[in-house]
């Protein structure tokens, strides 16, 4: 086993380049080997991120991979492991036997470059085991020590625990994979050894004659490895190489910027060249695809699953989202790895609203340092105001600043784009399914302008030159006047709940006919907010509105999302009790106005997160 990244020596970027040229073959390697690698042959590249990590392991494990006994002493060791704790399974069998519903590579992860910390104190085993009895078949387990904080002890532990699990009835034994940077036959023997069923094999840093036998060594010792490529140069290599099992990670490693399309791109021409891989095939009574296609990165919900079933693909990997949920169980449920499960979600009967929770926005941020705490807690939406009467008001610059972090949090280079909804029916059911392509499109987070009784073309003008993601109309602008047309983006509309001048709402179930009766199809989602009689400047009030007017609006189908007087203290009651669509806060989590205190933050969001996992509970 590798030494502990504490001890482990820092390298030069001329011992990195030195390490990866002689991986690659050194001056003799050509372009047939190493042309699909990012900068081969560019004397002026600098080495990637990806690059660096796989350099330094190459370093780390210099000495052992270049010991044949060392292999074989690994190979024994895998050998009592299985003759102890159970065979080896194969990726492929296990994928394919999960067939219509989509196998989930449920992956432990502590840490990652572009994220940071991410649960750097749970325990692998026990999570592993949490994972497997919720419905992952696969268990992917991150050893890399240096960036990821993982190890092989987390692996082994999670091959054990999970094992236990299965002896006593409790679930079948997930795969067990190992995701690590993988150079040599020393790692997929110490893989082996630590209890591993398989290994993920990079093509972006492999040359092509070394992962043809990197896969042949692997088989021979019975491992079926995951191939995973990113972009088509890399399809061929792993093809030529014999990949059977092929992951497409969305993510570029090089850049660490996302896109979910590349799986599809994958699938497209996969099917263009005639292969087999659709999971639907698996149980059709045909005989089985020979290969099959993973989305590995990037997913966090059940539409991004039934993208992929669409088309075609057997298993997705998902860690971040699972390794900050507060229930993993609820949070793998909430996949609908089944199509049936899916399939009913989706049901619009017209009655209330029952979905639970969806989005959190933390409001009222003035820097990036705050928005980036909002993103890491799981906020959906990152609110920035623009309302000249607020103490929260933020300049052009502040919210480029703003916009920029949380791209660069949420791993892309521009705003997102969100799905078309047809505006077919009543405007509530044309709401219903405008809130879930809210829901679909905050899978990263967005950033929201608020502004209050702006001349439409100086919102429009603003959202152009900060980048903002949507808008939200907090004055006396109308519901037309949230229409996506006016400003390029969707927009939000708050609908104010006024208490009177005693500080008692004048609520009742005939205030949310009212609100039902007047909302049109032209925002994205309503949010209600709390204002005060006779007050004109609209929000950030601190106080709270008779909830039961949002739960009377709810019953009527229409999601909402509230704010007002929201507060980590309060935030369990208001998720448990309302279920709303989305909460939004922004003084609630302050230290000062503009200025939030990033423990409150982290208590609110996890607070909400947690209270809508456990109001789903019974549903």
């Amino acid at each position: 086993m590798a030494a502990s990244a504490s001890a482990r020596p820092e390298y030069t970027p001329a011992q990195l380049s030195s390490a990866l040229e002689g991986y690659y073959g050194g001056p003799a390697a050509s372009a047939a080997t190493c042309g699909h690698i990012h900068g081969f042959g560019d004397p002026d590249h600098e080495l990637s991120v990806l690059q660096r990590i796989t350099a330094t392991t190459i370093l780390d494990y210099a000495s052992r991979s270049s010991d044949p006994s060392a292999v074989d002493g690994l190979l024994e060791g895998s050998r009592r492991f299985r003759a102890e704790h159970g065979p080896v399974l194969s990726l492929r069998d296990v994928v394919q036997a999960r067939s219509p519903c989509m196998a989930l590579a449920a992956e432990f992860k502590r840490a990652s470059p572009s994220k940071g910390d991410i649960a750097p104190h749970l325990d692998a085993g026990d999570q592993a085991v949490a994972y497997s009895a919720a419905g992952a078949c696969v268990i992917s387990v991150l050893t890399e020590e240096r960036w990821f904080k993982g190890s092989l002890a987390d692996l082994t532990c999670a091959r054990l625990k999970t094992t236990a699990a299965a002896s006593s009835g409790q679930t079948a034994r997930p795969a067990i994979l190992r995701k690590d940077f993988i150079t040599s036959k020393y790692q997929i023997a110490e893989a082996a050894a630590g209890g591993a069923d398989t290994v993920l094999l990079i093509v972006a840093t492999t040359p092509s004659n070394v992962l043809k036998e990197l896969i042949d060594f692997a088989r021979s010792i019975g491992m079926e490895p995951l191939v995973e490529v990113h972009a088509l140069v890399e399809l061929d290599v792993a093809l030529s190489a014999g990949a059977r099992v092929l992951g497409v990670n969305n993510r570029n490693l090089h850049t660490f910027k996302l896109d979910l399309s590349q799986t599809e791109k994958v699938a497209e021409e996969l099917a263009r060249r005639g292969l087999a891989f659709h999971h639907d095939k698996c149980c059709s009574g045909e005989s089985k695809p020979d290969m099959t296609l993973c989305a590995l990165s990037g997913m966090s919900n059940s539409h991004d699953v039934q993208r992929y079933r669409t088309a075609g693909v057997g298993m997705c990997l998902i860690g971040e989202s699972l390794m900050r949920a507060s229930d993993p169980s609820l949070a793998i449920r909430g996949l609908c790895l089944d199509p049936k499960d899916y399939a009913s979600s989706q049901s619009v009967s017209g009655g209330a609203y029952t979905a639970g929770t969806k989005v959190v926005k933390v409001c009222g941020i003035t820097n990036a340092e705050d928005a980036l705490v909002a993103c890491m807690s799981g906020a959906s939406l990152i609110g920035v105001i623009f309302a000249e009467k607020s103490k929260r008001k933020v300049t052009a610059e502040q919210a480029k600043d703003i916009v920029a972090a949380v791209r660069r949090f949420g791993e892309r280079d521009d705003r997102v784009k969100f799905e078309e909804v047809a505006e077919n029916g009543s405007a509530v059911t044309a709401l219903i399914a405008k809130s879930r392509a809210l829901e679909r499109a905050s899978r990263v987070p967005l950033v929201v302008g608020v502004f209050q009784n702006h001349p439409l073309d100086v919102v429009r003008r603003t959202v152009e030159e900060c980048g903002l993601d949507m808008v939200q109309l907090h004055g006396s602008e109308g519901m037309e006047a949230a229409n996506s047309s006016n400003f390029g983006v969707p927009a939000l509309r708050v609908v104010d709940i006024e208490l009177g001048n005693d500080g008692e709402s004048r609520s009742s179930a005939d205030v949310a006919s009212g609100i039902v009766g007047k909302v049109t199809s032209d925002p994205i989602a309503i949010l209600l907010d709390t204002s005060i009689k006779g007050d004109k400047t609209g929000g950030g009030t601190g106080k709270t509105f008779d909830w039961g007017i949002a739960e009377a609006v709810q019953s009527r189908g229409l999601p909402v999302i509230i704010a007002g007087g929201l507060t980590p203290g309060n935030i369990d009651e208001a998720v448990s009790k309302i279920r709303p669509f989305g909460v939004d806060v922004a003084g609630g989590v302050e230290a000062s106005p503009g200025t939030k205190d990033h423990e409150k933050v982290r208590n609110f969001v996890g607070g909400a997160m947690s209270a809508a996992a456990e109001a789903m509970k019974g549903f």
